[in-house]
């Protein structure tokens, strides 16, 4: 016949075909844009827990009645210093903070009931509600004794 073009079935299957193969890959565009990380909310969270940090470096360098390393958290090796998670003030009230204190043992690692002079100060900024994936920002460092 010589006559070019497709057939009734062959245009009936490649219909079915998409019609398979098109959902599956909008779920997959869809999945994949959900899990981008936010990168405005990254910064805010790290930029705020870097703030906290400062706070508490600046507090224990000071020489306020309330201040230096003794009145760093925690005060009292014997109990480790376990935050727990608290809004912060407008406008970032979409992200809440903690703060951990343990005190260390010069390995750095190891926490310790007595104060040998380390503690291991660790801020933890998470972002809720603020759309697309936030990881959480967590800082932590060291303050030595006097």
């Amino acid at each position: 016949m010589g006559m070019r073009g497709f057939t009734f079935i062959e245009i009936i299957l490649v219909i079915v075909l998409m019609a398979i193969a098109i959902p599956g890959l909008v779920s997959a565009v869809s999945f994949i844009a959900k899990s981008q990380v936010n990168p405005i909310g990254t910064t805010i969270a790290a930029d705020l827990a870097q703030e906290e940090m400062e706070t508490i470096i600046a507090k224990k360098k000071s020489s306020c009645g309330t201040c230096g390393y003794a009145n760093t958290p925690p005060t009292n090796c014997n109990t480790p210093l376990v935050g727990a998670f608290a809004a912060m003030a407008s406008p970032f009230s979409n992200y809440w903070k903690k703060t951990d204190a343990v005190c260390v043992q010069p390995d750095l690692t190891t926490t310790s009931l007595i104060d040998l002079g380390y503690k291991r100060i660790t801020v933890t900024v998470q972002a809720r509600g603020v759309g697309p994936s936030v990881p959480d920002a967590v800082m932590v460092t060291l303050v030595t004794g006097p």
